[in-house]
């Protein structure tokens, strides 16, 4: 890119600064470009050079104020420092930035001692996510990391005390059965009970779901920043999107026909078509009441500052949401954006309208539980209600027996409705990954996501406190 002269926003405001929450509170719309941090076998130096135009590039963006979200994409231990890296890079107005928390093999500790460092160097802006399993580890490989779940991240990160930070928290909007819809929706608001500033929605590019997402805050009366996180489609990454290589992304047979029919056009001809569409759905994103759109799978200086200049002009070409609305649905010429055939929407009309009825309801039609788990349930209530105060190994052979016990160093069954948090996979109490296939089972397993059961469980005495409310510890060693 061809540098110009422009004058710097440096931050001379003291530590009490927060540029970037200060805009969402304000209303201003921001654009954000995520930057995976690179491998930890990088010298240092060389990354700060090659990622100086891409800080450069966001820095200077006119308009709509630009930021950057760090990113780990590797697991734990396989990237250079965060902090360290973003430090080096960033000179100048760090409270504009995002740095994500990942709690993939990281403890408590891990994470407030990187909080902490990171607030020392300016930075004051925070997305806690529990972290996914690796492409290609399947379950016994997964179950022996330690996930430290979002939840209990932001509860600390809250509790540290730190001055004028900003904690946002991811949701997967893009579920497409009643169980696994409510889900993700009851640990939303797990996480905004836990201190989340703002949401990030993981992407997809079914529009009505984003719009769910937009609503369901509605009608809560719960007025909070949103992010619509956007991936910028490649060649190689279309083709794992389609064969399903991204947990928790799954699209429909008629998206992944044009997604297909688009790769075997030429490079120019696709990456055209791919440039529209984040023009449509950015656009779309901000007419639906989102206060940013991330941009995802870009770390070419001169594609992203393409990308954000067709975002701008895209903007300006849809100035109304029935402007918007046309051409999308114009775009994709009547596709179904749902994976048949799992099709589930929390809401009817939606896309009829940018702002929702003053009064919505819907049916989840959630599947009751059976004899057997009702009576499994009831004799678990029975026999384990004060599980969580005594040692975890009492009655540990009654509770491999009933609720397939797996032996943890803490037991939450009293908090969890009696299912064992260590059914899952990944050790998850406090909500489902967001991971899971669209037929609503877990993504590891061909079996019902542990929260999918867990909402059939909650529905059954219609009271869903205990997926909404408080925080469930984790335990810091698996089994």
């Amino acid at each position: 890119m061809i540098r110009e002269s422009i004058q710097l926003e440096m931050n001379f405001d003291g530590t009490n600064e927060n540029r970037f929450k200060q805009r969402f509170d304000l209303g201003e719309f921001q654009l954000i470009a995520e930057l995976p941090v690179p491998s930890a076998d990088t010298p240092l130096a060389d990354a700060v050079r090659r990622a100086s135009d891409f800080e450069y590039l966001v820095h200077s963006q006119e308009g709509p104020k630009a930021s950057i979200a760090f990113v780990n994409e590797a697991p734990a231990g396989y990237s250079l420092d965060m902090v360290q890296f973003a430090s080096e890079l960033c000179k100048y107005s760090r409270d504009r930035h995002i740095l994500y928390l990942h709690g993939r093999d990281n403890t408590m500790k891990d994470i407030l001692e990187s909080v902490r460092h990171a607030h020392s160097e300016g930075f004051k802006n925070f997305c806690a996510v529990t972290g996914a399993a690796v492409p290609g580890e399947g379950e016994a490989e997964t179950r022996k990391h330690v996930f430290l779940e979002s939840v209990n991240i932001l509860g600390a990160v809250r509790a540290a005390g730190l001055s004028s930070i900003s904690v946002g928290a991811t949701v997967n909007p893009y579920q497409y059965t009643p169980e696994s819809a409510l889900a993700q929706s009851f640990k939303m608001f797990r996480k905004l009970d836990n201190g989340a500033d703002y949401l990030v929605a993981q992407y997809g590019w079914d529009m009505m779901k984003l719009q769910e997402m937009i609503w369901n805050l509605f009608r809560r009366e719960i007025n909070i920043p949103t992010v619509a996180r956007l991936m910028f489609l490649t060649p190689d990454n279309a083709e794992q999107v389609c064969a399903g290589g991204f947990h928790g992304v799954d699209i429909s047979p008629d998206f992944e026909k044009l997604l297909k029919d688009e790769r075997d056009h030429s490079f120019a001809q696709f990456e055209a078509a791919q440039l529209r569409r984040i023009q449509i759905h950015a656009a779309g994103a901000r007419l639906l009441g989102f206060s940013a759109v991330q941009i995802a799978g870009v770390t070419n200086v001169a594609l992203m500052e393409t990308i954000l200049q067709k975002v701008r002009e895209a903007f300006r070409e849809f100035p109304t949401f029935e402007d918007w609305r046309t051409a999308y649905r114009e775009y994709y010429d009547r596709l179904d954006m749902a994976p048949y055939p799992n099709e589930f929407y929390l809401f009817d009309h939606l896309l009829e309208t940018d702002l929702p009825a003053e009064q919505l309801s819907f049916e989840p039609g959630i599947r009751p539980l059976t004899r057997s788990e009702k009576f499994r349930r009831r004799l678990a209530g029975a026999l384990f209600s004060n599980a969580d105060k005594l040692p975890a190994r009492e009655r540990r052979l009654t509770k491999k027996l009933l609720v397939s016990c797996r032996g943890c160093n803490l037991c939450r069954l009293p908090q969890t409705d009696y299912v064992c948090p260590e059914s899952c996979p990944k050790g998850l109490a406090n909500g489902s990954c967001g991971c899971g296939r669209a037929n609503g089972n877990c993504e590891l397993m061909d079996a019902e996501c542990v929260f999918a059961q867990r909402t059939r469980i909650a529905n059954s005495r219609i009271d869903y406190s205990s997926l909404e409310e408080g925080a469930v510890p984790s335990v810091e060693e698996r089994p």
